[in-house]
């Protein structure tokens, strides 16, 4: 029992060829419609040197920022505590007082950005 086949086309070798053969021609259009080239293994190389050259500089640049600030705030400290107790106790209001201020302003800088 065979179905009738009557109704799809006849296929041969020769057909097949003709198809393959596009199909080939398409790809090969395609491929050199949307190639791109890939960028040498040196260029990524000097990528990698430039983004380490600048973040050994960052972090200096911020670990001499620390630095400074924090041998100022010493200083004020122990000039405020062996000069005049009541001076101390005012640094000591005004520090918690400039970082509650610190802390809103960056939280407030960090949320529009997020935005």
């Amino acid at each position: 029992m065979k179905k009738d086949q009557s109704g799809y086309p006849k296929h041969s070798a020769k057909n097949d060829l003709v198809v393959v053969d596009q199909l080939n021609r398409s790809l090969e259009n395609f491929d050199e419609s949307i190639s791109f080239e890939i960028p040498h293994p040196s260029f990524f190389e000097e990528k990698i040197k430039i983004q380490r050259a600048e973040t050994k500089n960052r972090r200096l640049r911020e670990l001499l920022i620390f630095t400074i600030t924090a041998a100022v705030i010493l200083s004020f400290l122990f000039l405020a505590l062996y000069l005049q107790p009541v001076m101390f106790i005012m640094l000591q209001v005004l520090t918690v007082v400039f970082i509650c201020c610190y802390t809103v302003h960056v939280k407030r800088k960090v949320k529009v950005s997020h935005e």
